[in-house]
């Protein structure tokens, strides 16, 4: 998550039962996942002396902040209100003026501070839910990203839900359900948002340490980094995620070798993954190993990713090395599947813009317009178009409305 603040109410959305038409249920077991292991090159780091944050420490309150939810929880309990609901109100009276700000915090620094990103969020959730009792889940939200650049490396946000289940609720013995219900947690939710896999504690507590992780590497801590990636991938081997930040990491200490076999074993577990493609790809561009990047780049290419966000990331990846034309077909990906992605049409009228190609400048400006409903954006598009319409041939201009 990046480092913006700014102030955000809590928002706490019902989801309701679903029918009983599924053959599958939420509360069937996953398969454990066996998983081989990565290989790291330790000689490379010092990661000894790095105390590495307690898995149990995370969701930890100060005795006296537990006192303070517990006193206000019981008394809505007595009030006839449900567990689940009673958190909700906590969280939302507690924290209404929680401050966005792209730190990840354990529970007690987020409720002292009153600040935190998204995973903050959750962490404080987890830690009042297991005041409680109440069972919880995760779910991954797949939402537009958002860049930073630090130190020669490019972050990109990812976004996390709590669920709080209701206790009170008794399953029909016949019916199988697609979810409980519950409430969610979160910021406030944008409706373009594609809500993703439901996690289990160690898969988002993986998420958590390489979270860690990453903040360690943009500081140039690589033993750090080592050591929260190799715990986050401790708790949740197979992530591709965590092994593409291995990979990057060993990439970043000048073992190539290292790093281009842990590419391997994720692209292994995972063949049609984005970010293990993309980076891997690098890494043969590097080395000229143009052959073998011109195949991956097919393989890429091809891939049919449903998530409109995932191939903007590369869209936005690709213009940052100047690949406009990588950049563009990205871009057209993500309006092929989600034409209402305003940020693709962006995209390619800075593309269009710089290529002196002011007629699909154009277009691209007046079909965002097609989907913008906020007032001062659509101001912003309509003045483009203005100054777009002045550099052009008169045959070519058009009324603006």
């Amino acid at each position: 998550m990046m480092k913006n603040t700014y102030y955000l109410v809590i928002v706490l959305v019902l989801f309701s039962l679903l029918g009983a038409c599924s053959n599958k249920s939420e509360l069937q077991a996953e398969l454990p996942y066996q998983a081989q292991p990565l290989p790291v090159n330790e000689a490379l780091f010092n990661d000894e002396n790095i105390e590495v944050i307690d898995e149990q420490a995370v969701f930890a309150l100060s005795k006296e902040q537990e006192q303070e939810f517990l006193s206000e929880f019981h008394d809505k309990l007595n009030k006839g209100i449900k567990p689940h609901h009673a958190i909700r109100d906590f969280l939302q009276n507690q924290l209404s003026n929680f401050t966005y700000y792209g730190e990840t915090y354990i529970a007690e620094k987020a409720m002292r501070l009153n600040q935190g990103n998204c995973m903050s969020l959750a962490i404080l959730t987890t830690a009042v839910a297991q005041l409680t009792g109440v069972e919880f889940a995760y779910r991954e939200v797949n939402t537009l990203p958002v860049f930073e650049k630090k130190n020669n490396l490019i972050l990109s946000s990812s976004h996390v839900q709590t669920l709080l289940y209701d206790p009170e609720f008794t399953p029909d013995k016949k019916s199988v359900y697609f979810s409980r219900p519950g409430v969610v947690i979160d910021y406030f939710p944008n409706k373009t948002n594609h809500t993703g896999r439901k996690l289990s504690t160690a898969p988002f507590l993986a998420m958590y340490y390489k979270n860690i992780a990453s903040d360690a590497l943009v500081e140039n801590d690589f033993d750090k980094a080592f050591a929260y990636a190799s715990k986050a991938n401790q708790l949740d081997p197979g992530n591709s995620s965590v092994i593409n930040f291995l990979a990057v990491l060993h990439k970043r200490k000048g073992d190539l070798q290292s790093a281009e076999a842990i590419y391997k074993v994720g692209l292994a577990l995972d063949a049609n993954n984005l970010a293990l493609l993309s980076n891997y790809l690098v890494l043969l561009d590097g080395q000229d190993r143009d052959e073998e990047a011109r195949k991956l780049s097919q393989q890429l290419e091809s891939l049919d990713d449903p998530n409109p966000y995932s191939w903007l990331e590369q869209a936005y990846l690709a213009q940052d090395k100047k690949d406009f034309s990588s950049a563009a077909r990205y871009y057209k990906k993500v309006l092929k599947i989600a034409p209402y992605v305003n940020q693709a049409y962006q995209g390619l009228y800075q593309i269009y813009s710089a290529q002196g190609k002011n007629i699909l400048a154009r277009k691209m400006l007046q079909q965002a317009l097609e989907w913008t409903y906020e007032i001062n954006e659509r101001k912003l598009y309509k003045y483009k178009l203005y100054n777009l319409e002045q550099k052009m041939p008169s045959q070519h201009k058009r009324k603006i409305s």
